[in-house]
């Protein structure tokens, strides 16, 4: 069995072998299977779409709040999206996803609730979400909108 990056870096490179075609029809499947998670956290459960747009282009509903990014044209790493659904932006209208966002055991961008004070994120409008569901929303974002 050959692994997804090697089938696509040898469909890249031209080879039309039958074998690999189907590996990476399978790799295709897999990789949408795995973002399948993340795309029901964004829609439904954390409604990032509320805000971002289905689309993810920043144009949300138009009772959000405005000015949320256009995930399309973001340059932040995985990490970094991450973090960002994890901690919110201080000082702007993306809320923090972690309910343990900014207390003692669980800072972030290195500061506590004492630190950011007023400009602490808000908490979202719909729900909380779990390590796992952050990070399968980072992938979403990155498979379907990042540089697309």
């Amino acid at each position: 069995m050959f692994s997804c990056v090697a089938v696509w870096s040898t469909i890249a490179r031209g080879a039309r072998a039958a074998a690999l075609v189907a590996s990476a029809t399978s790799c295709g499947a897999a990789l949408a299977q795995d973002v399948s998670f993340g795309q029901r956290v964004f829609q439904e459960k954390a409604d990032c779409k509320f805000c971002h747009g289905a689309d993810g282009d920043g144009r949300g509903d138009p009772r959000s709040p405005g000015a949320a990014a256009n995930l399309h044209k973001t340059i932040l790493t995985k990490a970094q999206i991450v973090e960002v659904v994890a901690c919110g932006r201080p000082g702007t209208e993306m809320p923090h996803f972690d309910k343990y966002a900014y207390d003692d055991d669980t800072p972030c961008y290195g500061m506590r609730e004492k630190d950011v004070g007023k400009d602490i994120p808000p908490i979202p409008h719909s729900t909380s979400l779990v390590k796992r569901e952050i990070e399968a929303v980072a992938d979403y974002v990155i498979a379907t909108f990042v540089g697309k």
